[in-house]
């Protein structure tokens, strides 16, 4: 179970002192990995702020960033949730592959779903003229009570795509997915600190950079000209 502001960590387990696996727990360092993650995907956005044209005010780009980082920390808990539920779900394969996997098809899938949801989005903003859930306007000057409405849609939004994902996707293709990445893990058995590295550090980056650069896209105001 995951308790308080406690976050996943992948972890190299013993049992019996000979097998080695890599699992999902909770713990301190957790947290400093995912402190990690986010400061990552900060970064990257940043970067882009920084090479954008027009660049948005600072404060725009905060409310723009924050928004989605709210939402990426509950699509966070929502995916450990779902790795540890599929891990067990008569899995053969570990749970820090499935972390990953249900991972990678979220973001593939759940680029598309947000992409289409927010041309339907922009389409009904525009036709009722709900001003205050026009993405990325915030008002002239920029209010924080918009930019919570945002927020919070958003985020509903983010954690629905998730588990439509996971109703459409993998747990009808459940026993197919796990079949596959128990090959893919194979390698990966006798040096389980090396998954945990590229399964928590490196394609979690990689995911989380190019997740958070075309979302900010998605979600930032199509219009904004330096006004």
């Amino acid at each position: 179970m995951i308790r308080g502001q406690s976050l996943a960590l992948l972890h190299i387990a013993h049992d019996g002192g000979v097998e080695q696996q890599c699992e999902i727990v909770t713990g301190v360092f957790a947290l400093l990995v995912q402190a990690f993650l986010a400061v990552s995907v900060i970064c990257v956005l940043l970067y882009k702020r920084y090479a954008e044209s027009p660049r948005r005010t600072l404060t725009i780009w905060f409310m723009d960033v924050s928004k989605q980082c709210f939402a990426m920390a509950l699509q966070h808990l929502v995916n450990i949730g779902l790795a540890l539920l599929f891990a067990r779900k008569g899995a053969e394969a570990g749970e820090c592959i499935w972390y990953i996997t249900n991972f990678t098809i979220t973001v593939i899938c759940g680029l598309l779903i947000l992409a289409g949801y927010m041309r339907l989005h922009t389409f009904l903003v525009k036709r009722y003229e709900l001003t205050w859930l026009r993405s990325g306007e915030y008002g002239d000057p920029p209010r924080w009570p918009v930019w919570f409405v945002q927020m919070l849609l958003w985020c509903f939004v983010c954690c629905a795509e998730k588990f439509i994902t996971a109703s459409v996707v993998i747990l009808p293709l459940h026993e197919q997915i796990d079949h596959v990445i128990k090959h893919v893990e194979a390698p990966f058995a006798s040096s389980p600190r090396l998954e945990l590295v590229l399964v928590m550090v490196v394609l979690p980056v990689l995911l989380n950079a190019l997740f958070a650069w075309i979302v900010d896209n998605l979600i930032k105001d199509p219009d904004w000209k330096g006004h």
